[in-house]
C-alpha cells in the first residue's frame, strides 16, 4: 500500500436513490454534491470530475448500486476502485451519507484503501445467472418440502414408498391420491410399477387419514415445482453456453469436473466466483477470500479461533459445501479420510467442523490444479466423461434455434384439476 499523498481524489458514497459525491485536494474539500443514482446522475458526477480536473474516485461495494456507476466512469476513463465497506473502516460516531463519503474519500487520498477484484461484465452476468440458479433449487426444496408435509398429514407410508415423492412414479401416485379406491386401483394398473409397491400403496391408501388430505396443495406444488425445473433447464443451457464462449472459465470447468464429487454445477459455480486464479497469492489468500478461514482472536499470549468470518462470496461456500459433502463420504479416500479423522476430533459439533475442514482442503486443491493446469491425478475417466459430454449437450442446445419459448415453460393447465383450473381462471 502506497502511503503518498494524492493530488486530488474522489469519493462516491452510493445507496438506492442517490449518488453522494466529494472531491477533495491534500488541504480541503473543493466539491461536494448529492445526485440520483441514474445514467443522469453519473452523468453529472463525471462533469463535476471533469470541472475539478479529479481522475481518482473510490466508491464502495454497496449492494448491486454501484455497478451501473462503475461501467459509467471506467468507459469515460475515469480511474475508479471499489473497495469492501467492512474494509474501508468509515464508521462514525455520527453517520450521514455526506460524512461517509467525506470520509472515504480522506482514505483514499491518502492511499489506505485496498481495492476490491472488480470483474468484466461478462463474469458478472455469469455470477448472476449461477447464483439465480442456486436460488430456484432451494425454491423448489421448500416448496417440495411443503408438499410432502401435506402428503404426510395423509398418510406418512406414502412418503416412505418412495425415495422421491416427485420423480415419475410418485408424481403419478400423487396426483391420484383422494380418488376412491377402486379408481386408484384402476390407475395403478396403467402404471408401470411393481405389484409389490401397488398392493404396499393400495394399504397405505386404506389406512390414511382421509379428511387430511389437501389435494389441491399438492397438486399446485408438483405444477410449481415442474414449472421451476423447467426454468432451470433453461438456466443450464444459458450458463452453458456462456462459459463455452469464455476460454479461463471453460478450463476452470473442465478441470474441476476431474475431480470425483464435484459435478458440473458446483464446478460452475466455483469456476465463476474465482473468475482469476491469478490474483490469489497463494491458496491461503483463495481460502481468505471464500471466508472459510476462522477469525483469530489474541490477547497477549492468549489465541483462540473464532467463527468463520464468511467475508466472500456466499455461493462460493454453498458450492464448497455441497461438493466437501459428497466427498466426505464417497470419496476420494484422502477427503473421507480427512473429514473422519476431524469429526472425531470434535465431538458433536465434529460434522459441522469437519465439512468445513474438507471444503478448505478441496479449496487447496484446486488452487494447485487451476495454477498448475492440471486435472486431477487418479480421476474416474467414465464419470468426467460423462460430466463433459452433458456440459456439450447444454451447449448445444443453447446454440440451436430451438429455443423453449415461454408458453413451453407455462404450467400445463390440462394435467390439473378443475379446482386448480377454476383458480387460475380467476386469477
Amino acid at each position: 500500500m502506497d502511503l503518498k499523498f494524492k493530488e486530488i481524489a474522489a469519493a462516491i458514497d452510493i445507496s438506492k436513490g442517490k449518488l453522494d459525491i466529494c472531491i477533495r485536494n491534500h488541504r480541503e474539500v473543493t466539491a461536494e454534491a448529492s445526485y440520483t443514482n441514474n445514467i443522469t446522475g453519473c452523468e453529472e458526477c463525471y462533469k463535476l470530475l471533469v470541472k475539478e480536473t479529479c481522475n481518482d474516485v473510490c466508491m464502495e461495494s454497496t449492494g448491486p448500486y454501484w455497478y451501473g456507476v462503475y461501467d459509467y466512469l471506467t468507459s469515460k476513463g475515469m480511474h475508479v476502485i471499489v473497495v469492501n465497506p467492512s474494509k474501508a473502516r468509515t464508521n462514525l460516531r455520527n453517520k450521514s451519507d455526506k460524512i461517509d463519503s467525506r470520509a472515504l474519500v480522506t482514505l483514499h487520498l491518502l492511499n489506505m484503501l485496498e481495492p476490491s477484484f472488480v470483474p468484466d461484465r461478462e463474469i458478472r452476468k455469469l455470477r448472476r445467472l449461477t447464483r439465480l440458479r442456486m436460488k430456484m433449487v432451494k425454491m423448489k426444496t421448500q416448496i417440495k418440502n411443503i408438499a410432502n408435509s401435506s402428503a404426510s398429514a395423509y398418510s406418512s407410508d406414502i412418503t416412505r414408498i418412495f425415495g422421491d415423492m416427485f420423480g415419475k412414479s410418485g408424481r403419478k401416485v400423487l396426483d391420484i391420491l383422494g380418488m376412491d379406491e377402486d379408481e386408484i386401483m384402476k390407475e395403478l394398473n396403467g402404471m408401470k410399477m411393481s405389484e409389490e409397491k401397488k398392493q404396499e400403496i393400495i394399504h397405505a391408501v386404506r389406512k390414511a387419514y382421509a379428511p387430511s388430505l389437501d389435494s389441491w396443495i399438492i397438486q399446485f406444488a408438483s405444477s410449481i415445482i415442474s414449472q421451476i425445473e423447467a426454468w432451470i433447464k433453461v438456466l443450464d443451457n444459458t450458463i452453458a453456453g456462456v462459459i463455452d464462449a469464455n476460454t479461463r472459465i471453460k478450463e476452470y470447468v473442465n478441470r474441476m469436473i476431474t475431480i470425483p464429487g464435484v459435478g458440473l454445477e458446483t464446478a460452475q459455480v466455483i469456476a465463476v466466483e474465482i473468475a482469476d486464479i491469478r490474483r490469489f497469492r497463494s491458496s491461503r489468500a483463495l481460502v481468505r477470500y471464500s471466508g472459510l478461514n476462522p477469525t483469530i482472536l489474541q490477547s497477549g499470549s492468549v489465541r483462540r479461533h473464532g467463527q468463520l468470518e464468511k467475508a466472500g462470496p456466499p455461493a462460493l461456500r454453498a458450492a464448497l459445501f455441497q461438493a466437501a459433502s459428497v466427498m466426505a463420504f464417497r470419496g476420494p479416500d484422502n477427503f473421507k479420510e480427512h473429514y473422519n479423522a476431524v469429526s472425531s476430533r470434535y465431538g458433536k459439533r465434529g460434522r459441522r467442523v469437519a465439512l468445513v475442514s474438507t471444503s478448505r482442503k478441496l479449496l487447496h486443491l484446486i488452487y494447485a490444479m487451476l495454477t498448475n493446469k492440471t486435472d486431477y491425478i487418479s480421476s474416474p475417466m467414465k464419470l468426467t466423461e460423462r460430466k463433459r459430454r452433458m456440459m456439450r449437450k447444454r451447449v448445444k442446445a443453447y446454440d440451436s434455434d430451438e429455443r423453449p419459448s415461454m408458453i413451453n415453460l407455462l404450467l400445463n393447465i390440462n394435467s390439473l384439476n378443475d379446482e386448480v383450473k377454476q383458480m387460475l381462471i380467476a386469477l
